[in-house]
């Protein structure tokens, strides 16, 4: 069986950032004078941070040559070095803001980027070939971005991502606003306890994608944690870039009436006007899944792709450099089992780790991007 891994270079052709290039948007948009007045605000609202932590986020930033999911990294070491229970809140504070600001700079580049990203997508049409020879087509995605799904939705190719359900949630800013309906599909807690997912079986046309990092569109619900993840309006792809935008405005305007924004969670009414939040899913840092950090985006879906990368025979990498260290132990570990299994590299520029080198004759380096590859 054949299944495609995709990196940040894989979105990069259509307009999304490179960790690098999103880290150069970071340093640009929060300069000291911007955070100092940020901080100012916050201390007339009765939190604010101390001068030490200010000094030491502006520490990390001027660091030019750490990338942002570094610097959220050091402070996460940080936190669990640190024994004060005060400091600890406060660092944790700055780990979610930066975590905040990653996903609000992400979902605005989507947002603004949308008709580039869909005029440059014509030229990804070799996927279908791709998912008519595998029946289904098992896509592993580390990036937080939605052009697999606007690839797939322009293509009428169907997509599941193991949610079982779908459901409609009544969302407005305020009780005189008119009601909002907007659809989700739904992984409940149970569902994940019993390992009851929902993905195309085999001989089956479609795509099996695996959000292994969490996504723009995917919030945890609820304290026993439950997932929600948009769904398109009659197969628009559009409609999943809107649907988002919308719930970031029902948020913003509840912002605007209550003068209070709640940090990594999009915060609606629904139609009893109770206050419900969704929890966003995004995850960065050096601690990815460990236990040690708090974090929302499923774990299980890191176990899923350990399961089913195993009935994998040939797997393609597409825009990924070796960044994340799980993710390494994993590949390795799937190809040095067995001697016909093989990994292509398709990356213009790539280096593979010393680690891989004992299984250099599995693998193949393809110099190229990711339109390149699927034309």
């Amino acid at each position: 069986m054949k299944a495609i891994f995709l990196g940040a270079g894989a979105s990069c052709d259509c307009g999304m950032p490179l960790v690098w290039q999103l880290t150069a948007v970071i340093r640009k948009w929060l300069t000291k004078d911007k955070l100092k007045g940020f901080n100012q605000n916050w201390k007339k609202q009765g939190q604010g941070w101390s001068d030490e932590i200010i000094l030491r986020l502006n520490g990390l930033l001027d660091n030019e040559k750490i990338h942002y999911e570094q610097i959220i990294g050091c402070l996460e070491d940080d936190f669990l070095k640190e024994g004060n229970e005060q400091k600890r809140e406060e660092i944790h504070a700055v780990h979610s803001f930066l975590l905040d600001s990653v996903y609000e700079l992400l979902l605005e580049t989507q947002v603004k980027n949308l008709s580039y990203t869909m005029s440059v997508l014509e030229g990804f049409k070799g996927l279908k070939k791709l998912v008519e020879e595998s029946r289904p087509l098992w896509v592993f995605s580390l990036n937080h971005d939605l052009v697999l799904e606007l690839l797939a939705a322009r293509l009428s190719i169907p997509v599941k991502s193991g949610f079982k359900e779908v459901v409609r949630i009544s969302m407005r800013s305020t009780m005189g606003e008119g009601q909002n309906f907007l659809s989700f599909e739904r992984l409940s807690r149970e569902d994940i306890k019993r390992g009851q997912y929902k993905f195309f079986e085999s001989g089956e046309y479609g795509i099996n994608l695996l959000k292994i990092h969490g996504s723009l569109d995917i919030f945890g619900q609820g304290d026993d944690l439950n997932y929600l993840k948009i769904l398109p309006i009659n197969e628009n792809p559009l409609s999943y870039v809107e649907q988002l935008e919308k719930v970031n405005t029902i948020n913003h305007n509840l912002v605007l009436s209550t003068r209070v924004r709640a940090i990594n969670e999009n915060v609606y009414l629904d139609d009893k006007g109770v206050e419900q939040f969704l929890r966003k899913s995004l995850l960065s840092g050096i601690y990815k899944f460990s236990k040690r950090v708090t974090q929302i985006a499923p774990p299980e879906f890191l176990e899923l792709f350990k399961q089913y990368l195993n009935s994998v025979g040939e797997l393609s990498c597409v825009g990924y450099g070796f960044g994340d260290k799980h993710i390494n132990v994993i590949l390795r570990d799937w190809l040095s089992s067995s001697g016909e299994r093989r990994l292509s590299m398709i990356n213009p520029k790539v280096e593979i780790p010393d680690t891989f080198n004992p299984l250099s004759k599995q693998i193949t380096i393809i110099p190229k991007s990711a339109a390149d590859f699927l034309m």
